[in-house]
């Protein structure tokens, strides 16, 4: 009966997309036909205008630039207008129509960010004789009118588009500028004028028009954008379909399909709402037929689709806000992402694994002749060997008779492998049975083993195409060339057919064949391919990267259904027309996704204009360090809970931009106190991942609704679930802030496939240990034991730390005397004793890099420390200007108490050793009641 309920509480489609609009795009939907086209409109015009401004035209023609100063009210105005015609003030308020009341705001709060703009030009310079910037603190009557009206808009606008909680953050932190003087002494400050407030907060570029809003600007709105496109092409559900193809037949396949089928649908989506009802909608009924209850299901889902976001190349767009608050590529954020999202994912696939055994679920039917699991390892094994000998075999010619130093005999070389493999293939299948075929070759292998190859072959094309046609000629050649593909694989695609949407509540669900559901849509990998080449390969910046794949995503959009219905030979009367009808849509769609964005960011950045105005993050670190204690854990679970706490009311962007703004710098500072050295980048992720974790986590996970609303489960006990699950992802940025290897930090390629390898499998101990089930139901202790060996896995250097201390500990005045002891590129950790920005004692552990010079007197110049003895102390007396001794912190009037010389230990790994007895031990344990178990069962 409870079941019955639970079914019937599941939502309509059309109310499920009523929630999604509600949050992310808009719960208003006018029936006025007028109305609506002017909304469409008016975002089709932001989208052509976010184009245009990340496009190389501007500058190529000297024409219709806008600097980051001018573009980012425009940004606003569009966001805000549309935010007060999308968004309904209240729960009652009119859904089919805009009252009046709701134009007025929508027209004066456009006015007001695009104030910022026209104040700025010359016509408004000619007409008054004054401009915005020749104005700077000094704002005028109509200036602060404006900004006041204009800030109590955005206040407004947020709480409709993202509810009450960052609108009410934002006002705390207002009313702290003005009413300083009236905290608590610990927090107290001078306080402001409305001149002051109004000329930080709306007519600077330090508060609203900050960095937050000019990331959504610059760089959101085309990611944004591009996975509007991808979607409305038809790659959500060509992603579904291929994620089910592939492991649908698995046990417990549906739940496993919906994680491949998120993470996949992560590059087309930023909003985990989105995600959750797209792929949920056919995985979770699928995931309730296979045997998981309703809330089980929901959690895979929310647990699945939230992790999208951490997910490279195309992450979420606090992402974007690294780039700008740590200083570093974009190639680098998605570096230092890349392995914790990889293993997140394959953990979550595990756990799927593990309920499925529990439970004892089946997969679904897979068309065709199923392999054993040993003819899998030997198709691969053989496939691969093949692959690897032609490979290695080339690669022995080139070494020794010197055959491919040209990149053209390069790009001839994997050309030859390629044309070997397929007659090869071609010859095996004629030689062998079917059955045969099957057991030797591995079609995953071989297409891994060509992307690989494939990518070399790319690298090598596009470098003799420099060399041919020259910087002025290559992006036209390569732009030619990827047309060319692009035709190429409609046409290889339009020989299978087109993936039709199923009906997941229909009672007899069929997987679709691999091969032709993967065959069947490969251009809508094209986009994807040149982003991430662009992003990754070509180190362009993230806004370039994206227009150019933006732009193929026009041109396949408008022209996919002309071209499969030449290459089939089917009527193309119209054809052009409905793609070129895709095509507005989907620029509509993208823009309207991007108003809660750019409202967030918009909001956010009060905040950030607040703490750099008061100073406030410094008092509020001081705060939390005292509540730490000033433990560096302690901080990190504040920190945690904090992102958590924010996390129920506010959006993603925003959660990372306030925490990051308060508790990013404290944490790197702290850890220094502690003797351990947090790079920046590790803090900021830790910051975002437990900011997306609010979106599972109950009582307002919304994600977690969401899912509820599609299994008709319980949303807290859906959101318990899937925080359960989560654990994994809140496991993660612990484990990266003291072990800096899982974000490849100055980690060679083998060092990362090892520690790749290394924290894979301690994940998956992990999840068994928290799942308390292994190979069979495990008892307590090997629950804890598991937790403990994949805490061993993780970081082995914990236990040889406390056998074998990792530095000698030196008096100050032994410096020269261990840096002539020390070899080059050595680490020594100095303790040092000085003052904060305020005045107040610190201690500090500072590193300093060794250089190679012959003397210790000579590498402590080099470095750019000169050190005094003054009353038996060493004080740092002069730092050189731009030195590394400058980067790392060292200043003048610093005292020098002691330094760790770093001590020649046994290699950490060696504590695998015991970890893998104790692991083989649990094994044994389980395998033997595991065969316990299947005895009984088949002697009954």
């Amino acid at each position: 009966m409870a079941r019955d309920n639970s079914d019937n509480a599941t939502l309509s489609e059309e109310e499920l997309q009523d929630l999604v609009a509600s949050t992310d795009t808009g719960g208003r939907i006018p029936t006025n036909r007028k109305i609506v086209l002017l909304m469409a409109a008016t975002a089709l015009i932001w989208s052509i205008f976010q184009i245009w401004i990340s496009s190389p035209v501007p500058s190529a023609i000297s024409w219709g630039s806008f600097s980051a100063k001018e573009a980012r009210p425009i940004h606003l105005a569009f966001a805000i207008f549309l935010a007060f015609l999308a968004y309904p003030a209240f729960k009652n308020s009119p859904r089919r129509s805009i009252p009046m009341f709701d134009w007025a705001l929508a027209l004066l709060s456009a006015f007001c960010a695009f104030y910022i703009f026209i104040a700025d030009t010359a016509l408004v310079n000619t007409l008054t004789g004054s401009r915005l910037s020749s104005r700077p603190a000094s704002p005028n009557q109509i200036d602060i009118v404006v900004s006041i009206i204009g800030m109590v808009l955005l206040l407004e606008a947020t709480r409709r588009a993202l509810g009450p909680p960052l609108m009410v953050v934002a006002m705390v932190f207002l009313g702290y500028t003005f009413f300083g003087p009236y905290a608590p002494d610990l927090i107290a400050w001078k306080g402001s004028s409305f001149g002051g407030v109004v000329d930080q907060q709306w007519l600077s570029s330090n508060g609203v028009f900050g960095i937050a809003l000019g990331v959504s600007t610059d760089l959101v709105f085309l990611f944004v954008l591009f996975g509007a496109l991808l979607d409305r092409a038809g790659a959500g559900n060509y992603f579904i379909k291929v994620a089910f193809s592939l492991m649908g037949h698995f046990s417990g396949g549906p739940a496993k399909a919906a994680v491949v089928a998120s993470g996949m649908t992560g590059l087309i989506s930023g909003s985990s709402i989105a995600n959750v009802v797209t792929t949920g909608t056919f995985t979770i009924p699928m995931m309730k037929r296979v045997g998981f209850s309703a809330e089980k299901a929901g959690a895979v889902e929310v647990a699945s689709s939230v992790n999208g976001q951490i997910m490279p190349p195309v992450m979420g767009a606090a992402a974007f806000l690294m780039v700008e608050y740590v200083n570093i590529p974009y190639f680098e954020v998605v570096k230092h992402a890349f392995l914790p999202a990889i293993i997140s994912y394959i953990a979550l696939v595990y756990i799927v694994h593990l309920e499925a055994k529990k439970l004892g679920m089946q997969g679904l039917q897979k068309p065709g002749v199923s392999k054993s699991g040993k003819d899998i390892c030997l198709s691969w094994a053989i496939t691969m060997s093949v692959i690897l000998t032609l490979m290695g075999g080339l690669y022995y010619l080139s070494e020794v008779y010197a055959v491919l130093e040209t990149t053209a005999m390069r790009l001839g070389a994997v050309l030859f492998i390629l044309v070997v493999q397929f007659f090869l293939i071609k010859l095996t299948k004629r030689l062998a049975s079917d059955e045969t075929f099957a057991r030797m070759i591995s079609t995953g292998a071989i297409v891994l083993g060509n992307l690989v190859i494939g990518s070399f072959g790319l690298f090598f094309l596009t470098a003799l195409i420099q060399n041919y046609a020259g910087a002025v000629w290559t992006p036209w050649v390569m732009g030619g060339l990827v047309l060319f593909v692009y035709l190429l694989l409609v046409r290889f695609s339009s020989s299978y057919p087109d993936l039709v949407l199923d009906d997941p509540n229909e009672p007899v669900m069929t997987l679709p064949e691999i091969g032709a559901t993967l065959k069947s849509g490969l251009h809508f990998l094209l986009p994807v391919v040149v982003l991430i080449w662009l992003l990754m390969v070509e180190r362009k910046s993230p806004s370039l990267s994206a227009f150019w794949a933006t732009s193929l995503m026009l041109f396949i959009l408008l022209t996919q259904r002309y071209v499969f219905a030449f290459f089939r030979h089917e009527d193309k009367t119209g054809t052009l027309a409905r793609g070129f009808t895709e095509l507005i849509e989907g620029m509509i769609g993208g823009a309207r996704n991007m108003i809660g964005i750019g409202i967030a960011t918009a909001a956010a950045g009060i905040i950030v204009g607040a703490v750099d105005q008061t100073g406030v993050g410094g008092k509020l670190a001081a705060l939390v360090e005292l509540l730490s204690m000033g433990q560096i854990m302690l901080i990190l679970i504040w920190t945690a809970i904090l992102s958590l706490i924010l996390g129920m009311g506010l959006p993603t962007t925003a959660n990372y931009i306030v925490v990051s703004a308060l508790l990013a710098p404290v944490i790197v500072a702290l850890g220094q106190q502690n003797g351990l050295i947090v790079p920046l980048i590790a803090v900021h992720l830790f910051v975002f991942y437990f900011g997306i974790m609010a979106d599972v986590t109950p009582p307002v996970g919304l994600a977690s609704f969401a899912a509820a609303a599609v299994s008709g489960g319980d949303p807290i006990r859906t959101g318990f679930v899937a925080f359960f699950y989560s654990m994994r992802t809140a496991l993660l940025p612990f484990l990266f802030i003291f072990n800096t290897d899982l974000l490849l930090i100055d980690v060679t390629i083998m060092e990362g496939i090892f520690v790749f390898i290394v924290a894979t499998a301690a994940m998956l101990i992990f999840t068994a240990g928290m799942q308390g089930y292994f190979l069979t139901k495990s008892k307590i202790w090997e629950s804890i034991a598991l937790v403990l060996i994949a805490f061993t896995l993780f970081r082995p250097g914990f236990w040889l730390d406390y056998v074998i201390p990792p530095y000698e500990e030196r008096g100050g005045d032994q410096l020269v005397q261990s840096l002539m002891d020390a070899s080059p590129k050595d680490e020594l950790r100095l303790r040092v004793d000085g003052f904060d920005e305020v005045g107040q004692p610190i201690s500090l552990t500072m590193l300093l890099v060794v250089g190679d010079e012959p003397t210790g007197e000579e590498r402590l110049e080099a470095y750019g420390l000169e050190v005094i003895e003054q009353d038996g102390k060493h004080i740092i007396d002069a730092v050189t200007f731009d030195s590394p001794a400058e980067k790392a912190g060292f200043d003048f009037d610093q005292t020098i108490l002691s330094i760790g010389m770093p001590v020649e230990r046994p290699a950490k790994e060696l504590f695998y050793i015991p970890a893998l007895l104790f692991l083989g031990l649990v094994v044994m344990l389980q395998r033997r009641r595991e065969r316990t178990a299947d005895g009984k069962l088949v002697s009954a």
